[in-house]
C-alpha cells in the first residue's frame, strides 16, 4: 500500500506540475519551495487503492502529502482514511498528522485520531492521540491512552490493538 501511495501521489504530482508548466496555473503543488530537502509536495491530495472487485478499498484524503528526500519519509497533514473490509465493513481514521517512514508498513498517526467503524451495535469510535496504522495488516494499535465507544457503551485505557478486517478489539491496560 505505502509503495502504491507513493507511485500514485508522484504521478499526480507530476501530472499536475506538467498541467501547471504548459498552462502557467500550479495547481497545488509548491515548486518554489525554500526548503531543498522536498522530494514533492501536493495539496488537497485524494488517493485510492482498489480492491480485487474494483471497487475503492482504501481512500486516502490530505490537506497536504510531503516526501522528505533526507530519509524518504512521507508527511501527511489533515488526513482522513477510509478504509472498506467485507467482513467488518466500513472504518474512517482521521488525524491531524501522519508520517509514513521509508522503510516501514505502517501509517504513524498523532493529533486528535479518530477511528469510526460503522458496525451492528451502534458503531465504534475510538479516540486517541498517537496510533500506527499497518497498512500491510490492516492492524491500528497504541501504547497510549484510548477512549471507546461501542454504541451507548464507553470504555477508557492504555493501549489498544484493532483487527480491522476482522473487527476485533483488544484494550491493553488500566480498563
Amino acid at each position: 500500500l505505502r509503495k502504491r501511495l507513493l507511485t500514485t501521489a508522484a504521478v499526480v504530482a507530476a501530472g499536475v506540475l506538467a498541467y501547471g508548466l504548459f498552462t502557467g496555473d500550479e495547481g497545488g503543488i509548491d515548486v518554489t519551495a525554500a526548503d531543498e530537502d522536498r522530494g514533492y509536495y501536493v495539496t488537497h491530495a485524494t488517493l485510492t487503492e482498489f480492491g480485487p472487485d474494483g471497487s475503492p478499498r482504501v481512500v486516502l484524503h490530505a490537506e497536504s502529502i510531503e516526501q522528505r528526500l533526507s530519509d524518504q519519509s512521507v508527511l501527511l497533514s489533515d488526513l482522513k482514511l477510509d478504509y472498506t473490509t467485507a467482513k467488518a465493513g466500513q472504518w474512517t481514521v482521521t488525524a491531524d498528522r501522519g508520517l509514513m517512514p521509508a522503510a516501514a508498513t505502517a501509517l504513524l498517526l498523532s493529533g486528535d485520531v479518530r477511528v469510526t467503524g460503522e458496525q451492528a451495535r451502534g458503531g465504534a469510535v475510538i479516540r486517541t492521540d498517537q496510533l500506527s496504522y499497518d497498512t500491510g495488516t490492516s492492524v491500528i494499535q497504541t501504547a497510549e491512552p484510548v477512549s471507546v465507544q461501542v454504541g451507548a457503551h464507553q470504555l477508557e485505557g492504555r493501549g489498544l490493538r484493532v483487527v480491522l478486517n476482522d473487527g476485533t478489539l483488544r484494550l491493553e491496560s488500566n480498563v
